[in-house]
C-alpha cells in the first residue's frame, strides 16, 4: 500500500468529523503532512515491536578477546556482507536468533547456561566467554526483528510514490492507533472520550491479529550489514 491509501482511509473515516492543524475537518492538507506521518510511524513501529512483520539478518565477525558487540552501522562491530546484501537502516526492534557458522543456534538470555549469548538491549549482543570444546566460532548470523522503512518527507513529497510495508490485515489497526492518538489532547466530549475509546479498539484488533496469528513465522528479509570494510 501507499502512504496515500492510509491518508484516504484516514480522511474517509476515523478523521473525517476532526480538523487537524487548522484545516477542514477530514482534510490532510500538504502543511500537515508531517503532523500525521508522526503518528504514523510510531504506529508501525508498535505494530512492527508487537507482531514479527519483518525479519533481519546480520553476519558479524567474532573478534579475539572482544565479547561485546553492537548492531549499529556507526558502532565498530565488523560485518561480513556479500554483494546482494541490502544495506542495513539500522533497524533492530529485537534480537531474535544467534547461529554459529557451523550452523548451531545459541541459545539466548539463557543466564544458567554458560554458552549462552545475552541481549542486555535491543542492539547488544554479547558472547560467552566459554565455548563448547573450545571451539569459537569466526562469525555468527543474528536474526532479528526489524522495524519498517523510514518514511521521510523530502523535497517534492507526493504520498502516493511512498510505500508503506505493512499487510493489508494490519491496516485497521494503524488507523486506529492514529485516531486514538489525534483524539487524545481534545480529551472529554459530553463525557466521551474519543482518544481513549478508539485505544481500546486498538487493542481490541491486535488480540484479535495475535488470536489469528498472521505474522512470519520464517526469516523473509536479508538485511546485512554494508558496513566494516567486508565484501
Amino acid at each position: 500500500m501507499t502512504l496515500q491509501d492510509i491518508f484516504d482511509q484516514l480522511m474517509y473515516g476515523e478523521l473525517s468529523q476532526i480538523s487537524v492543524g487548522g484545516a477542514e475537518a477530514g482534510e490532510i492538507s500538504k502543511a500537515n503532512y508531517p503532523r500525521i506521518m508522526a503518528h504514523i510511524t510510531l504506529g508501525l513501529t508498535t505494530l512492527y515491536k508487537r507482531f514479527q512483520l519483518k525479519e533481519g539478518t546480520v553476519v558479524i565477525k567474532v573478534l579475539p578477546g572482544v565479547n561485546k558487540y553492537t548492531l549499529d552501522s556507526n558502532g565498530d562491530t565488523v560485518f561480513v556482507t556479500g554483494p546482494n546484501d541490502e544495506d542495513f537502516d539500522n533497524d533492530v526492534l529485537k534480537i531474535e536468533e544467534v547461529i554459529t557458522d557451523l550452523g548451531v543456534s545459541l541459545p539466548v538470555n539463557d543466564r544458567n547456561n554458560p554458552y549462552s549469548v545475552q541481549t542486555p538491549n535491543h542492539t547488544t549482543l554479547v558472547i560467552p566467554s566459554k565455548w563448547k570444546e573450545d571451539v569459537v566460532p569466526e562469525t555468527l548470523t543474528v536474526v532479528y526483528r526489524a522495524n519498517h522503512p523510514a518514511i521521510r518527507n523530502r523535497t517534492n513529497f507526493k504520498p502516493s510514490n511512498v510505500s508503506v510495508e505493512l499487510p493489508e490485515s494490519y491496516l485497521e489497526a494503524l488507523l486506529l492507533f492514529v485516531a486514538s492518538r489525534i483524539n487524545n489532547p481534545i480529551g472529554m466530549t459530553n463525557e466521551f472520550h474519543a482518544g481513549n475509546s478508539y485505544a481500546a479498539k486498538f487493542e481490541q484488533e491486535c488480540a484479535r491479529l495475535e488470536m489469528i496469528n498472521l505474522q512470519i513465522d520464517q526469516g523473509q528479509t536479508n538485511s546485512r550489514l554494508h558496513a566494516g570494510g567486508w565484501v
